[in-house]
């Protein structure tokens, strides 16, 4: 498992998918991928992926990481990727680029980091639709 506090600010980030259910944009299908600070949780930005397209395009998670950059002004050392995500190359892409290492690791290791926010998201983004 993976804490906040085993992170200094900036020395991680996370690139994951928030929704659990497909948001629905014009009757069309989207997953949202948020790029989040690991100590502090701050949510650095978003993009949105058309479901039929699987991942976000490169020039989206480029503007994704300049948005990042843009906030921090320096780049994390490392990105966390949880395994087996569909967005994991046009991340490891970006974040090599910009001279992060990469970490894969099983999603249920962040969710001492990201469950909360997934939560805040599907609650007040979404709604509960209960």
């Amino acid at each position: 498992m993976l804490t906040p506090d085993q992170f200094k600010v900036n020395e991680a980030w996370i690139a994951v998918r928030m929704n659990e259910k497909f948001l629905f944009v014009k009757d069309e299908p989207y997953d949202i991928y948020v790029l989040v600070d690991v100590a502090s949780a701050y949510v650095l930005g978003h993009v949105l992926s058309k479901v039929v397209d699987e991942s976000p395009h490169d020039k989206d998670v480029e503007a994704l990481f300049r948005e990042a950059w843009e906030a921090k002004r320096q780049w994390a050392e490392k990105l966390i990727v949880p395994e087996n995500s569909i967005a994991e190359n046009v991340f490891r892409i970006q974040a090599e680029k910009n001279g992060l290492s990469i970490e894969i690791v099983p999603l249920s290791d962040l969710e001492p980091i990201v469950g909360p926010l997934k939560e805040l998201f599907a609650s007040d983004f979404i709604g509960n639709a209960t």
